[in-house]
């Protein structure tokens, strides 16, 4: 079973380099399990990337700074495609955007459910890595990463 506050105290105390490295390694992991998904309704990759982004901003709204720290690990993970003001634009102040953020929430919560466990844990430690650039992982992040746990 998954260890939620275990995770989240490793995560705290590993050094950035160790932090980097574990993301590369991560989210290899989660996106070959979701290639081997047949998941036709969802994008997972942009679903997860959505779901860190709305974790990264659960405890505020996400300034320029925050995004600039976690802005290689997102490249890491998934590529080019982030850029500040689009991801503020579509989850900060957009109706639209919440929404689909919600929505976003329920797929991955809806995939993890039908997958094995070790990919709840990868996919939740993913998260928290990415949360925790600044070496800490704030109550409201671990609150709505801790959603995947259910």
């Amino acid at each position: 079973m998954l260890d939620f506050t275990k995770i989240c105290n490793q995560v705290e105390k590993m050094n950035p380099l160790d932090r980097t490295a574990l993301i590369i390694e991560e989210s290899a992991k989660i996106v070959k399990k979701f290639s081997a998904l047949s998941i036709t309704a969802y994008k997972p990759v942009e679903i997860l990337a959505t779901f860190i982004m709305g974790a990264v901003m659960s405890d505020g709204v996400i300034n320029e700074k925050e995004y600039l720290l976690i802005y290689p690990s997102l490249v890491k993970a998934f590529g080019e495609d982030f850029d500040y003001e689009t991801v503020k634009k579509h989850l900060c102040n957009d109706k639209e955007g919440q929404k689909l953020l919600t929505e976003y929430v329920n797929a991955l919560m809806k995939i993890i459910s039908v997958s094995d466990e070790d990919l709840q844990t990868d996919v939740v430690t993913l998260c928290l890595l990415i949360v925790a650039i600044d070496g800490k992982v704030s109550l409201k992040e671990r609150r709505y990463i801790r959603q995947l746990c259910k």
